[in-house]
C-alpha cells in the first residue's frame, strides 16, 4: 500500500486524472455485463433500486463525514433534478437493451452521445461547430450505422434503445455544462442515485399493480428472489457505482475535459473484452468496426475541444 500510495504522488494530475477515468469506466463495464449476465435471474427495476439504494447510501456518508449533511441539498435543484432524470433515462434505456443486444453493440450505440452533444451544442447553445468536428459526427454515425447494419424489417425498440440512452446523456451533459456546474460533484451523484431508488422504485410499483404477470420479462419484472450471495453481489455494485462517480468526478477535476473524453471512449474496448472473457461472445467484424469508427468519432472531437481551449 506505501508503495502506490508513494507512486501516486509521484504522477502528475493529468495522469491521476487519466488514471482515475480508466478505473471508472473498468468498473462501470463490468457492472454493465453483470446486468446482460443475470438477465433472466433479475429484474430491470430491482437491479436499479438495488445498486442505487447501495451507491446513495456510501455517497451519503461521504458526504456527512467529509463535510456537513446540508451540502447534500444542490444549489439549484430543479436544473439538478432535470440532468439526474435524464440521466436515469440513460440507465434504464440501455440496461433494457442489454439482454437482447451483444455488448459491444449496445456500447457502440450508446457512444454516439458525443456526436449529438456536439450538435445539441450547436443549436441549443450557439456553438460553432467546426469542419472537423462535422467530420467527427459523420465518423460517429458511420460506427453505429456499421455495427448495427440496419436493413429494412430489422430495426427494433431494443435497437434503438441505446441510442435513446445516447440521447439522454447527451441532454443531462448540456444541461450539467450549462445549468450545474456550480454544484458539487458529489452532489450531482447523490441526487442521481436518490432519483433512480426513486424511479426504480415508481416502477416496480406500477409493474405489480398493473401488470402482474409478466414476471418473465427483463424489463417488466417486479422482484425475483434474493440468496445472501445475491445481497452482497448488490451491495458491491453499488459500491463500483459510488466508485465510479466519484472517480469521474476527480478525472474531470484532475485532468483536461478532452483528455478524459478521449480515455472515456476505452469503454468500448472493455465492453468488448467483457462480452468475450463473461459472456462467451466476440464482437461481429461490423460491431468492431463499428466501435473503432466511434472512438475515432470522440477523439477527433476532443481533439479540436482541446485545440480551441488552447
Amino acid at each position: 500500500m506505501e508503495w502506490i500510495a508513494s507512486n501516486l504522488n509521484r504522477l502528475d494530475s493529468r495522469t491521476l486524472g487519466i488514471v482515475s477515468i480508466l478505473f471508472a469506466v473498468f468498473l462501470l463495464s463490468l457492472s454493465d455485463a453483470f446486468v446482460k449476465i443475470t438477465g433472466d435471474r433479475f429484474g430491470l427495476g430491482q437491479i436499479v433500486f438495488l445498486r442505487s439504494l447501495v451507491a446513495g447510501a456510501v455517497i451519503a456518508a461521504a458526504i456527512c463525514t467529509l463535510t456537513h449533511p446540508a451540502n447534500l441539498l444542490p444549489r439549484r435543484p430543479a436544473w439538478v433534478w432535470a440532468r439526474s432524470l435524464c440521466l436515469t433515462g440513460v440507465w434504464f434505456c440501455y440496461y433494457a437493451a442489454l439482454p437482447s443486444m451483444s455488448l459491444p453493440l449496445a456500447a457502440a450505440c450508446y457512444y454516439s452521445s458525443s456526436a449529438w452533444m456536439a450538435v445539441m451544442s450547436h443549436f441549443l447553445l450557439r456553438e460553432k461547430i467546426s469542419r472537423q468536428q462535422w467530420i467527427a459526427v459523420l465518423f460517429t454515425l458511420a460506427g453505429v450505422a456499421l455495427a448495427v447494419s440496419p436493413e429494412v424489417g430489422t430495426l427494433t425498440l431494443v435497437t434503438l434503445l441505446p441510442l435513446l440512452a445516447a440521447l439522454f446523456y447527451a441532454i443531462a451533459a448540456i444541461l450539467t455544462r450549462s445549468r450545474c456546474q456550480s454544484e458539487a460533484p458529489m452532489v450531482l451523484a447523490w441526487n442521481l442515485n436518490v432519483t433512480l431508488v426513486i424511479s426504480s422504485g415508481a416502477v416496480l410499483l406500477g409493474i405489480a399493480q398493473f401488470m402482474p404477470d409478466e414476471q418473465d420479462a427483463f424489463a417488466l419484472a417486479v422482484w425475483q428472489p434474493l440468496m445472501p450471495e445475491d445481497w452482497f453481489v448488490f451491495a458491491v455494485l453499488g459500491v463500483f457505482l459510488a466508485i465510479v462517480a466519484t472517480a469521474v468526478a476527480q478525472a474531470y477535476r484532475l485532468a483536461p475535459s478532452p483528455t478524459v473524453g478521449v480515455f472515456d471512449t476505452t469503454y468500448l474496448l472493455f465492453a468488448a473484452l467483457w462480452s468475450v472473457i463473461l459472456i462467451g461472445e466476440l464482437p461481429t467484424a461490423r460491431e468492431t468496426g463499428g466501435m473503432v469508427l466511434v472512438a475515432a468519432g470522440a477523439f477527433l472531437m476532443s481533439v479540436k475541444m482541446h485545440n480551441t481551449e488552447q
